[in-house]
């Protein structure tokens, strides 16, 4: 269970670095189509994305140190009646 735990973890960290750059990035690409502003609307909301894309990594490492924390502070779990050997 812990694998899988860890392993959603990691698709989140991708998922907030990848994502908010790529929408800033379409999204000055169809407002550019749409209504013919210049690549200017490319730059900024490229540096945006960039930002918020930083912003968001940095949450979510905190997140993941806070969980890992959390995860090694953990008494284990008393024997129970059926686990001793």
């Amino acid at each position: 269970m812990r694998f899988l735990s860890l392993l959603m973890w990691v698709g989140q960290f991708g998922f907030s670095v990848i994502f908010p750059t790529l929408f800033f990035l379409l999204l000055a690409v169809w407002l550019q189509n749409t209504f013919g502003l210049g690549p200017w609307i490319l730059v900024v909301l490229g540096i945006l994305g960039i930002l918020t894309s930083i912003s968001t990594t940095r949450s979510c490492l905190r997140s993941l140190r806070k969980a890992a924390e959390d995860a090694s502070s953990r008494e284990p779990p008393p024997i129970a009646f059926n686990d001793h050997h």
